[in-house]
């Protein structure tokens, strides 16, 4: 789902409910403004706490008596839990599977798997400027503010997130919206890496995937750049060409590119990358794989040519065909991915930090 009602999610997975008294002790550095009651027995109250109140916005701290629910509901068996992820309640961006997608592609924690089946409850944290508006023509009034920053929503969660995986019983932090895992010491190690180096820590806030189909052609993504409304970047060249690490930087080098608001980069425009050749870059409406979203698809201007289905750029009616999919539910077409098989292994086989410095050069400077 699009940002609308709620800008930005992230989810603390737990061994146990946390009480309230807990919640809010560990969030004591935010201010309490109010707190919502609800009829669902799983998650009876939220704690809301101000956030840019300037512009009304809020921090809204669900704690869930339940798991996950990676499913995200279904229109005929469960339509309250579809109803709520269609309306973004379980972050704007969550997609059904994305926990599972998370933890198979988790590269940079080994022990996210075992972590993941441990937990039994969970808190959401949303950020809202809409919450409880009664002024006059509500329908009109705009979803974000004009000088709305993704940025400084992100950082704030992270903030609040921190401080709950602090708890004993907090697992880990799951961002929906970038499919991403962390526990508590590599979310503190990956945001002190990130300050150091004067960087946003899209580490942990987006993955990069990895994916591989016939033992020749590979497709690397990112996912979770729509936290910053920007399309996510796809990589499709031979696997046994382009190391994977290089890729991922390439990838990560380009979401920064963008960050930087400099330029857009559109179909046809290249850059140097992996191999020290140029990569050219193609719009795509539809990615090659879950969650559905916007991309921009890299693909190395070498001697081999991909397969036309990893080419395609997807249709630009693609809103209304997704639409259509959520209604679907016979829909017996397969994806990408259930033709693609997920390398496993450790994380150091596949990607590889980059040395302080290390920017490739490119036609598009990044």
């Amino acid at each position: 789902m699009a940002k609308g009602l709620f800008t930005q999610g992230m989810c603390v997975l737990l061994k146990a409910p946390l009480s309230m008294e807990e919640i809010q002790e560990r969030l004591k550095r935010f201010e309490l403004v109010a707190r919502q009651d609800s009829d669902d027995e799983d998650s009876p109250e939220t704690l809301v706490y101000a956030f840019r109140p300037d512009v009304d916005g809020h921090l809204l701290v669900t704690p869930t008596h339940t798991r996950w629910p990676d499913d995200m509901g279904d229109p005929d068996e469960s339509p309250e839990r579809f109803v709520a992820w269609s309306l973004g309640q379980f972050g704007p961006l969550a997609f059904p599977g994305g926990l599972a997608r998370a933890t198979t592609q988790s590269w940079g924690w080994d022990g996210a798997v075992e972590a993941v089946q441990q937990h039994q409850a969970h808190i959401c944290l949303l950020v809202s400027y809409v919450l409880g508006s009664d002024e006059e023509g509500d329908e009109d009034l705009p979803l974000v503010p004009d000088d709305y920053d993704s940025l400084g929503e992100l950082q704030m969660l992270t903030r609040a997130v921190t401080a709950l995986l602090e708890s004993p019983d907090a697992v880990c932090y799951f961002n929906p919206g970038g499919e991403i895992l962390r526990d508590a010491a590599l979310m503190r190690q990956g945001l002190n890496h990130a300050w150091s180096q004067e960087l946003p820590p899209l580490d942990m806030w987006t993955n990069v995937r990895i994916f591989s189909q016939d033992d020749e052609w590979l497709v690397m993504d990112t996912v979770g750049n729509g936290q910053f409304d920007l399309p996510d970047m796809e990589a499709v060249c031979r696997r046994d060409v382009y190391p994977p690490g290089d890729i991922e930087n390439f990838l990560r080098h380009a979401t920064l590119y963008l960050l930087a608001g400099d330029e857009d980069v559109c179909s046809g425009d290249t850059a140097d990358g992996p191999g020290d050749i140029s990569w050219s870059a193609i719009e795509c409406m539809t990615s090659l794989s879950d969650p559905p979203r916007p991309t921009i698809r890299w693909v190395p201007e070498d001697r081999f040519d991909p397969p036309d289905h990893l080419l395609d750029p997807g249709d630009e009616d693609f809103e209304d065909e997704f639409e259509e999919m959520l209604d679907d539910d016979d829909d017996d077409e397969e994806s990408f991915l259930d033709d693609h098989e997920v390398r496993g292994g450790p994380y150091e086989d596949y990607f590889q930090d980059p040395e302080d410095g290390d920017e490739p050069p490119g036609n598009i400077p990044f």
